[in-house]
């Protein structure tokens, strides 16, 4: 065994240099330098082996972990782009992963979609094809996953695998982990976020949507499909609520499956008009925030390209890749003049400890000493990572990957929140460190009985889960007719109420004020399975 071991990393790393030979002279051959030789032009191109490319592809964080497996695979989260098929598609088109492309002043901006909807809706499928559309998932892989679905009896799951990556995912055909992919348009380069869909996974949503720009709320067409999500219990109407909680204000929905309805427009209309009375019911605004765009996942229709006119005559409006391209980008200028928030969403060790998350507020630059909370442990940043490549800095809206130096992996737990050095935390003039209580203005959404003081459930704040109960129940919210009324300390609460009240942590966590940082302050209450209830932190209580 200790020779079979010996063998197998000689070969390893006579792999890797093949492989970096490879890579470089591919580089040489894309960007001539002035070298005392010449590369010939007929020197056949290289590319990465299919041993290599299986190796960085998508293995999320808690299956990995689960798993036993090095956290070195993990590395590559928030670097890849679906599975090993888009690893060659990238290294094939070095603009895709900005090597080569514009300088920082003329670089594209970064947006984050996050993919929602009931099970079995589509959206792995509709992930695999904006890859496909792309150029970021190329023929070769995609011939292997078709192959392989087609045994298993699946031959349309072919896109969803460039997402689904694990063994139990695809033998299921249900995604269990949040996927994440990086594609580009004219105008933008995006990351997908592709959430799961059955409700046993809604924590794994929450931690999509919490770093979404927009959403794409994927619904299918499908004669009882529709209604199925959309029925109390059903998670298009759950998602559609949490991503409104989680401040997503964008929504494109993607009414899928269309061509197994015929492109009926009948069918369309009537999920476009029960669908967009329920999302003004939570604040979404019908012609400024919401865009329905029929498409077919399945067939790339209505993607990059219209669909034909003798298929589909009766719709004008703008293709999938076209909503996204015309959501409005948040003016993240305000939050980059803010300290540094960047919840941890993933952590790793490969030599160095490596620590993901989306920058919310301020930036991050290579060199800064930064403390991470609620532990208050002082790392120096020795690289940013974004979009693939390491970058001078990362700022607000980003998803970045920090190389750190002066802490170990071990120290470092998703939901712990890096800031900016020689603060505590506070915001305009405020200032605290971690807190295990704090007040909040609550709306309870779904509960069994009434709810007291010292009631017990899972509170979902920005990439934390922990446990909380209620403390003092000190008021309910007035409604508008009741505005002027005194306050009314309530003994308990029912549902559809709205109150403040205490929330009690047994540990210390780091959240911010609802005011001061939106994205910190928002939260998400779940009890067995269920969103019982929303609200957003108004006062902190320092431990």
């Amino acid at each position: 065994r200790i020779l079979d071991r010996r063998s197998s990393r000689r070969a390893m790393v006579s792999h890797h240099r093949l492989h970096a030979l490879a890579f470089a002279v591919t580089v040489l051959q894309i960007f001539p330098l002035a070298l005392p030789f010449s590369l010939s032009p007929s020197l056949p191109a290289l590319s990465l082996s299919p041993q290599l490319s299986t190796s960085i592809q998508q293995i999320p964080r808690s299956v990995a972990e689960r798993r036993g497996e090095e956290p070195e695979a993990r590395k590559n989260l928030m670097l890849r782009g679906g599975g090993e098929g888009v690893v060659d598609g990238q290294l094939e088109g070095f603009d895709k992963l900005g090597i080569g492309g514009e300088g920082e002043e003329g670089e594209k901006k970064s947006f984050n979609i996050v993919l929602v909807g009931h099970v079995d809706a589509g959206k792995s499928t509709i992930s695999g094809q904006l890859l496909y559309c792309s150029g970021m998932l190329d023929e070769r892989t995609l011939e292997k996953y078709e192959r392989e679905a087609k045994n298993l009896g699946r031959e349309s799951w072919k896109f969803a695998w460039a997402m689904d990556q694990t063994e139990e995912e695809r033998a299921r055909g249900k995604t269990h982990e949040l996927g994440t992919a990086e594609f580009e348009t004219e105008k933008r380069r995006y990351t997908i976020l592709d959430a799961p869909g059955h409700k046993s996974f809604v924590p794994e949503m929450i931690g999509g949507a919490s770093q979404a720009d927009a959403a794409v709320m994927v619904i299918s067409a499908r004669t009882g499909e529709f209604e199925a999500g959309f029925e109390k219990g059903g998670q298009t109407r759950e998602h559609a609520i949490l991503v409104k909680t989680l401040g997503v204000q964008s929504l494109i929905v993607a009414v899928n499956k269309m061509d197994e309805v015929a492109w009926s427009e009948v069918r369309f209309s009537e999920i476009q008009t029960k669908f967009s009375a329920f999302l003004a019911t939570l604040g979404f605004s019908a012609k400024k925030d919401v865009t329905f765009v029929p498409v077919s996942g399945l067939h790339c229709l209505n993607f990059n390209s219209h669909v034909p006119a003798e298929t589909c005559p009766w719709f004008a409006g703008p293709t999938l890749v076209q909503a996204l391209d015309a959501v409005e980008v948040e003016n993240r200028a305000t939050s980059e003049g803010l300290p540094l928030r960047m919840p941890v969403t993933d952590k790793y060790r490969d030599s160095e400890t490596f620590v993901m998350g989306k920058v919310e507020c301020g930036s991050v630059s290579k060199g800064d000493v930064v403390r991470l909370m609620p532990e208050e442990r002082e790392m120096t940043i020795a690289a940013v990572i974004v979009n693939s490549r390491e970058v001078p800095a990362a700022h607000a809206g980003q998803l970045a990957r920090l190389k750190v130096k002066g802490i170990d992996d071990e120290h470092v737990h998703v939901g712990d929140v890096v800031t900016a050095r020689g603060e505590s935390g506070g915001m305009e003039g405020t200032s605290h460190g971690p807190v295990s209580r704090f007040e909040a203005k609550v709306n309870l959404l779904e509960c069994k009985s009434i709810v007291t003081s010292g009631y017990q459930c899972m509170l979902h704040i920005h990439a934390l889960e922990t446990e909380c109960s209620f403390g003092e129940l000190k008021g309910l919210v007035a409604k508008k007719k009741d505005a002027g009324k005194p306050a009314v300390k309530p003994k308990f609460l029912r549902q559809g109420q709205t109150a403040s009240l205490d929330i009690l942590l047994n540990s210390p966590v780091f959240i911010d004020r609802y005011k001061d940082a939106p994205q910190l302050g928002r939260f998400v209450l779940r009890d067995e399975g269920v969103t019982v209830g929303v609200g957003i932190v108004t006062e902190l209580f320092e431990s």
